[in-house]
């Protein structure tokens, strides 16, 4: 609109954008006060979530109030988040805390969207929106989400579609609503993005912005196409304007905000205090002592240290465990103590330990599926961390878009002949293994049809938060501080 030649601003909409708390309740709550006070004045103010809002540090009970709380404090926000892949969890019990969740936020006026989430009937679940529409002083903006195209809840009903099967969809929605404005939660990567943003422009619809998640690495903004990833753990926030204009649409003032020096509002300050006195996070629990980095789809010294010590509680013969369950490294810092808090930033999964008797074909179908892909993605989530004990060779195959195993080594004993055939043998291998994979998790289907045992240790299951917990205390009479754990061996030949 426009009087005497002078824009009008009722079409500003003050945007804040985060992705992947994980559970960082206190760094959410500092955001979300910083917002509050923020915008004390303004009414047409819009609070987007990439998705990952759970499984980490504190409850998930707290997370989740945290947004019920910041719209009861201020009603006339509008707030958005779409699903990550840790959003699911890793049981029935999880999925229905999300659905149970997203059903509370809706009550509340907070809206879920997720645009390639279904149900094993093809059907969209009643609790999700494909998309929706925010009208405020106007203009008309519509926002979708995409979740990531790896999360394992079939058994339950339900699954992802690629963001391609359904974007077709999306587009025609968008068509159909003649929004002022697009925007775009995509729980990815950023060439995913991109790709977006690019079949978009390729069927005559602009996005004025993508906030990106899933990435736990620092992912440089792409200015031109206004694609923002904000960083994991709620570590920073991304602040900008969205201006209608006259038929048209501008992004401006963008700024990161780091969650540096922040307090936390009263209004979220009370449940907050008593969650962390009476879980202890502050408390210490052993000091550094090793250098235990980490890498994702590679071998890592937390990654061997955890299998390392997961074999030997379990009396096993090797032991491997799902890549995602390391949340965080834990680089030696001399002189320190690692707390309960940095303890669970690294290690939030609480999931039992099993073992199973594995031949060597069976071994071998388990690092084919886990190593399948590795070079040729950004990331693998099916990457296994393994015990010290195991090697395994292979090379990139870039006709067939596949990393192949070549030879395994357990105990420098090959499991494989010279043509990558797995040796006929009666032994079996007791194999230590997280109860996300030994479920079929990640699509280890080897795993899901064996027979699996408990692992018991004093009447008490034994957990994989725990293996690490215990190891961590008992290195300081093992290890020499600063020292880097040895870790397993992945040669390409």
């Amino acid at each position: 609109m426009i009087t005497n030649n002078q824009p009008s601003f009722t079409g500003l909409t003050k945007i804040y954008a985060i992705t992947d708390s994980h559970q960082e309740t206190r760094k959410t709550r500092a955001f979300l006060s910083r917002i509050l006070h923020e915008t004390i004045n303004d009414k047409n103010v819009l609070f987007l979530n990439c998705g990952d809002m759970f499984k980490g540090i504190y409850s998930k009970n707290l997370e989740r109030d945290s947004y019920i709380k910041m719209k009861s404090a201020k009603p006339d926000i509008e707030m958005v988040t779409t699903i990550g892949n840790n959003d699911f969890g890793f049981n029935r019990e999880s999925l229905d805390y999300l659905i149970d969740t997203i059903r509370n936020f809706t009550s509340k006026g907070i809206k879920t969207v997720c645009a390639n989430i279904f149900q094993t009937d093809g059907k969209r679940p009643d609790w999700l929106l494909p998309y929706t529409v925010v009208n405020r002083d106007g203009d008309r903006t519509f926002i979708t989400g995409f979740c990531i195209n790896n999360i394992n809840t079939a058994k339950f009903g339900i699954v992802p579609k690629p963001q391609t099967d359904v974007i077709n969809e999306i587009l025609n929605a968008i068509k159909k609503e003649k929004p002022e404005n697009v925007i775009i939660l995509n729980h990815d990567y950023m060439p995913v993005s991109k790709d977006i943003v690019e079949t978009c422009k390729n069927n005559s619809i602009k996005i004025d912005i993508v906030i990106g998640g899933h990435d736990h690495d620092i992912v440089p903004p792409d200015t031109e196409l206004n694609i923002y990833y904000p960083h994991s753990f709620s570590d920073s926030m991304y602040k900008m304007n969205l201006i209608n204009n006259n038929g048209s649409s501008q992004v401006n003032n963008v700024e990161m905000i780091k969650n540096e020096g922040l307090k936390v509002d009263k209004v979220f300050s009370k449940d907050l205090e008593e969650y962390e006195q009476s879980s202890g996070l502050s408390e210490k629990l052993a000091p550094y002592v090793l250098n235990l980095t980490k890498q994702y789809s590679k071998p890592c010294p937390i990654g061997s240290f955890l299998a390392d010590n997961m074999k030997t509680d379990a009396n096993a013969d090797i032991a491997f465990f799902s890549t995602g369950f390391i949340m965080k490294p834990m680089d030696y810092r001399p002189d320190s103590f690692i707390t309960n808090y940095l303890f669970r930033k690294t290690m939030s999964a609480v999931n039992p330990i099993k073992t199973v008797e594995l031949d060597s074909q069976q071994i071998f179908e388990v690092f084919s599926h886990a190593l399948r892909n590795n070079e040729y993605s950004l990331s693998n989530p099916k990457f296994l961390q393994c015990s010290n004990n195991v090697k395994i060779e292979g090379k990139n195959n870039p006709s067939l878009g596949i990393w192949e195993v070549k030879q395994i080594y357990i105990d420098n004993k090959p499991l494989l002949d010279k043509n990558s055939t797995p040796l006929p043998s009666n032994k079996k291998y007791k194999c230590a293994i997280d109860s996300y994979i030994a479920d079929g998790g990640q699509g280890f289907t080897t795993l899901q049809k064996a027979a699996k045992n408990d692992v018991i240790i004093n009447n008490t299951q034994l957990t994989i938060d725990e293996v690490l917990k215990k190891a961590l205390i008992q290195a300081s009479d093992k290890y020499e501080k600063g020292s880097t754990y040895p870790q397993f061996e992945l040669i390409e030949k």
